[in-house]
């Protein structure tokens, strides 16, 4: 039996043993929906395109930051960043 299985196994008795405990089950229902979004996030990766576009973004930003830094332009206040949002 591979290792896979017998951590299957142990999961689903784990579960089991819950049954009647409508409180821990729901926790456990939580607790799932989270671990499986989690995992389903960490496998998705940025497209070649997505990554140059956020390299894009970047470059675009520390352009603009030398030029306010040298005076050349003016910055945004805050909330008309947070407002852009």
């Amino acid at each position: 039996m591979s290792n896979s299985v017998t951590l299957q196994q142990a999961v689903i008795k784990g579960v089991a043993s819950l049954f009647g405990n409508d409180d821990a089950l729901k926790k456990l229902l939580t607790m799932a929906k989270k671990l499986k979004k989690e995992s389903r996030n960490a496998t998705e990766e940025l497209t070649a395109k997505e990554k140059e576009e956020v390299l894009d973004d970047i470059r675009e930003s520390l352009k603009e930051l030398s030029l306010v830094k040298q005076g050349k332009q003016q910055s945004r206040p805050v909330a008309e960043l947070i407002n852009e949002l």
